[in-house]
């Protein structure tokens, strides 16, 4: 009777993390998408209606609007780091790049799941999300020590200066980044947490059947077994009884 009722809860628990596994899985495919989208888009700081001209301003690209004002010049690009306009710009998309590129490898290493136990792979994408969480503190950190660049002061002001944007504003790419920064410090937590949750080598379904023999369907990894603990006694039992 209580090894039917352990067998239950284990089942209910092993279902449960499925679910946290899956939502931690696409959070992080989010994530990815939205580092990628952070790291292109020119819209970290910006003009507004006071500012002297209009301009904004991104990771390793910048926009300033020409003499007419009806178009603009825009320049800079991360396959060539001489292009963008300051040293904290540059350390910036380094890391945020750095961050991104680190992302992809994890989505890729979820394949990993397929024949290694989820425990490793948890760990492994935590302590990757760990670091890209890192990087992007540093990017928003070191990003605005880059304010004093001419460039900049001819669209915000003369009196913009490190860390100070004068006629500028912040804008949503920036923005985005502080999110993106709290979205994978959490996803690294919850990793963490899926991970430590996880039993080492199998030893809860020893605990409810020694006699346990990995089956067909889990030899690379028994977490794609959708048989519950007391199906997979059955057969002990059963032979026990004869």
């Amino acid at each position: 009777m209580m090894s039917s009722i352990q067998s239950k809860k284990n089942s209910s628990f092993k279902w449960t993390s499925r679910i946290i596994s899956f939502i931690w899985i696409l959070l992080t495919a989010c994530f990815a998408i939205l580092n990628i989208y952070i790291f292109v888009q020119p819209q970290w700081i910006g003009d507004t209606l006071s500012s002297p001209r209009a301009g904004h301003f991104g990771l390793y690209s910048y926009c300033i609007s020409t003499i007419n004002d009806y178009e603009f010049d825009c320049q800079g690009t991360w396959t060539n780091f001489s292009t963008i306009l300051s040293s904290p710009f540059a350390a910036a998309t380094f890391f945020v790049g750095f961050s991104a590129l680190l992302i992809l490898i994890c989505l890729v290493l979820f394949i990993s799941f397929l024949f290694l136990r989820p425990r490793i792979v948890y760990f492994i994408c935590a302590l990757i999300q760990i670091i890209c969480s890192i990087c992007l503190l540093i990017a928003l950190i070191v990003y605005p020590a880059g304010f004093d660049h001419d460039t900049i002061r001819n669209v915000c002001g003369s009196d913009a200066n490190d860390y100070y944007l004068d006629t500028c504003q912040i804008r949503w790419a920036y923005i985005l980044a502080i999110i993106a920064f709290f979205n994978v410090s959490i996803l690294a937590m919850l990793g963490l947490f899926l991970g430590f949750k996880q039993p080492k080598n199998g030893t809860m379904k020893e605990v409810i059947n020694p006699n346990h023999v990995i089956s067909k369907y889990g030899e690379l990894n028994e977490a794609f077994d959708d048989r519950t603990f007391s199906e997979q006694t059955i057969p002990t039992t059963t032979l026990q009884r004869r």
